[in-house]
């Protein structure tokens, strides 16, 4: 089984996108709420939820894709990174997808076949 920077990349990738999902589903939940009551633009505390979830998904897949585990968990955390930090995202979909026979389920497979 190879050992290169792709996974180690994608992994690290990810986790700081989920992160950042993480601290801005925060600050959207929290802040929503102090600006709806001041009078101004309301509504914003549905949308901190859903982005705090996307992180965490984003930082177990990245933390699977640093572990070189199970693939399928590493490319959902990389997809799930997508909407809180996009270039980020991209970059651990892409390599996620370049070192996917590095995984351990992967190369489990492969030695069952032959």
């Amino acid at each position: 089984m190879l050992r290169t920077w792709k996974s180690v990349t994608a992994g690290i990738t990810s986790i700081i996108a989920g992160l950042i999902g993480i601290g801005g589903g925060a600050i959207v939940s929290l802040m929503g709420d102090f600006v709806s009551e001041s009078g101004g633009i309301f509504g914003f505390e549905p949308f901190g939820v859903p982005t705090i979830i996307l992180g965490i998904v984003a930082v177990v897949g990245g933390i699977f894709a640093l572990r070189r585990r199970v693939w399928l968990l590493a490319v959902i955390g990389a997809i799930f990174a997508i909407p809180c930090m996009p270039v980020l995202g991209t970059l651990a979909i892409i390599f996620v997808t370049l070192a996917d026979e590095e995984f351990a389920s992967r190369a489990a497979v492969e030695a069952g076949s032959k």
